[in-house]
C-alpha cells in the first residue's frame, strides 16, 4: 500500500505543534487543519479499518467444538446415564491459494480506501486553500475600499471649502457625499462576505473560540506554474487519488475474479471425536469432507458478476483519465492567464491609474478639470485595485485546483 498519505499527514503533525506567530500563513494555516481537522483525522481513521480487514480475510474459520450425549433415558436428567459421550472438534480449511486471494483483495481494498482518503483530505486542504485566498481578498478589498473612503472625505472637505468661497458649484459636495455613502455599503457589505469566509475558516481549522480571528498577512507569496503542461499531467496520471483508487479498484476486482472461479472449486472439512463408553471401550472417530459445487449456474452468476464489476472500473479508469487531461488543461491556461493578468497589473495597469489619480488631483486644485473627472479617477483606482486582488485570489485557488487535479505539491 502506498505511504503517501501517512507521509503526507501524520509525519507533518509535529510541525503543526509548533508555535506560530500571530500571523497566520498559509502553510501554517494547511498543518492546523491536518493536525486538527475532524474531517481529516477521520480520513486517516477509515484506512486503519481498512487494513485491519486484510488479517480477517486471510484468517481461517473459527473451528467448531462440541458434546454430544448418547441415548440418556427419559427419567433422568443425569447426562452421564447415557450410552455415550461424544468429544467433538471440527475446522473448515478452504482450498489452498483461495485464502491468498481473499488477502490480496482485502489489501487492494484497503489501498483504494487509502486513496479515496487521500483525496478526501486534499478536497479539505483545497476548500482551506480557496477560503484563505478569498478571505484574503476581501481583507484588502476592505482596506482599498477605506483608504479611498478617507481620500473622499479629503475631497468633500475641501469641495466643502471651495463651494463656502464660491469656487465651485453646489453639486460637488453632493457628489462627493454619494460617492462616500456607496463605498460605505459596499464596505458593509465586504465585511459580511469577510465574516462568512472567516467563519468557515475556524471551523476548518477546527477552532472553537468565537473570539479568536486568525490574522491573514498584508502581502502573500503568490505561486507560480512553471512545470509544462506535460509534466503535469505526467504527475496527475501517478498522484491523483482517484485514478491511484481505481487502479487499487481494478486489482481488487481483478481478484474478485479469481475468487469467483475458485468457488467452482471444493472447499475441506475436518472432525475429530472422542467417543467416552462407560460400560465399554473408549474410542475416536475422524471425519473428512467437501463441500459439492454442484450449482452451477449460481458459481457462474458469481464470476459473470465480478467479471462486469471489473470491467466497470476499467471503463471508469480511461474515463477519469480522460477527463482529468481535459480538467488539467482547462486549469493549466486558467493559471497561465491569471499570472500574466496579474503581472500587467502590476507592470501597467496599476501604476498608470495611480498616476492619473494623482494627476487629477492636482488638476482639479489648479481648477484644470472639474470634480466630477477626480472622483471618476479615485473611483478607476479604488476598482482596479479590487480587481488586481481578485485576479491574485483567483490566481490561488486555480493553482489550488490545478494541485487537487495533480494529487501533489507544485
Amino acid at each position: 500500500m502506498k505511504q503517501s498519505f501517512l507521509t503526507f499527514v501524520f509525519l507533518i503533525l509535529p510541525i503543526a505543534a509548533l508555535a506560530r506567530s500571530d500571523v497566520l500563513t498559509l502553510d501554517e494555516a494547511v498543518q492546523e487543519v491536518l493536525a486538527a481537522n475532524e474531517d481529516v483525522q477521520a480520513a486517516g481513521y477509515r484506512i486503519e479499518a481498512a487494513k485491519a480487514r486484510i488479517p480477517q480475510a486471510k484468517a481461517l474459520d473459527d473451528p467448531m467444538v462440541g458434546v454430544t450425549f448418547e441415548d440418556v433415558p427419559l427419567d433422568t436428567a443425569d447426562v452421564t446415564k447415557g450410552e455415550e459421550i461424544n468429544y467433538r472438534i471440527e475446522q473448515r480449511l478452504p482450498f489452498p491459494g483461495k485464502r491468498h486471494v481473499r488477502g490480496k483483495e482485502a489489501r487492494f481494498d484497503a489501498e483504494a480506501v487509502s486513496e479515496n482518503s487521500r483525496g478526501r483530505v486534499q478536497d479539505i486542504l483545497l476548500d482551506l486553500k480557496t477560503t484563505y485566498y478569498d478571505l484574503y481578498r476581501l481583507e484588502r478589498s476592505l482596506a482599498v475600499n477605506r483608504e479611498t473612503q478617507g481620500l473622499l472625505r479629503q475631497f468633500l472637505g475641501s469641495t466643502q471649502e471651495a463651494y463656502a468661497a464660491g469656487k465651485t458649484s453646489a453639486d460637488a459636495p453632493l457628489k462627493a457625499q454619494v460617492e462616500l455613502s456607496q463605498l460605505q455599503n459596499e464596505e458593509i457589505l465586504l465585511d459580511q462576505a469577510r465574516q462568512t469566509h472567516m467563519a468557515h475558516l475556524k471551523a476548518l481549522l477546527n477552532h472553537s473560540d468565537h473570539h479568536d480571528e486568525p490574522k491573514l498577512p498584508s502581502k502573500l507569496n503568490w505561486p507560480r506554474l512553471t512545470a509544462s503542461l506535460e509534466e503535469i499531467e505526467g504527475m496527475a496520471a501517478e498522484s491523483r487519488p482517484e485514478l491511484g483508487k481505481l487502479r487499487a479498484m481494478e486489482k481488487r476486482d481483478t481478484q474478485k475474479v479469481t475468487s469467483a472461479k475458485q468457488s467452482l472449486i471444493p472447499d475441506f472439512a475436518f472432525a475429530f471425536e472422542y467417543n467416552q463408553v462407560p460400560n465399554s471401550i473408549d474410542h475416536w472417530t475422524g471425519t473428512a469432507a467437501i463441500n459439492v459445487p454442484i450449482f452451477w449456474s449460481k458459481n457462474q452468476g458469481r464470476i459473470r458478476e465480478a467479471k462486469a464489476s471489473l470491467k466497470a472500473t476499467q471503463a471508469e479508469h480511461q474515463s477519469l483519465e480522460i477527463h482529468t487531461r481535459h480538467e488539467i488543461e482547462q486549469t493549466y491556461s486558467a493559471v497561465k492567464a491569471a499570472q500574466k493578468i496579474i503581472g500587467s497589473y502590476q507592470s501597467k495597469i496599476l501604476p498608470q491609474a495611480k498616476t492619473t489619480l494623482e494627476a487629477s488631483r492636482l488638476a482639479y486644485a489648479s481648477s484644470k478639470v472639474d470634480f466630477l473627472t477626480l472622483i471618476d479617477a479615485a473611483r478607476t483606482y479604488k476598482d482596479l485595485q479590487m480587481s488586481f486582488y481578485e485576479n491574485q485570489a483567483r490566481l490561488g485557488t486555480a493553482f489550488a485546483e490545478l494541485e487537487r487535479l495533480v494529487g501533489k505539491d507544485l
